[in-house]
């Protein structure tokens, strides 16, 4: 019995892959940006919110295959990381 979900269904290997990209994103350019001059807030939050787009956008169209056309994963890659830059400006700057 099949059911037809709209929901996106994560796997742990899906979860350890985001949180990695994220985290290995921080780790390597967050000094690098530090040292040319940015303030670690704001290099913070463009390198959590790349990685976080980056990976959540590699693992839904990639791995599992979550569009049908390339005109859908551009559009869907650009609201991905209009989300994700938007919930890291609010975790890092308004609570």
């Amino acid at each position: 019995m099949e059911t037809n979900s709209k929901w996106i269904k994560f796997n742990y290997k899906s979860a350890i892959i985001f949180f990695a990209i994220t985290i290995l994103a921080n780790l390597i350019f967050l000094p690098v940006l530090t040292g040319l001059g940015v303030s670690k807030a704001f290099a913070l939050f463009l390198l959590t919110s790349l990685g976080s787009s980056a990976s959540l956008s590699y693992i839904l169209l990639a791995k599992h295959g979550f569009y049908k056309s390339k005109k859908q994963a551009a559009i869907f890659t650009t609201v991905v990381t209009l989300v994700c830059t938007a919930s890291c400006y609010f975790l890092m700057y308004l609570s």
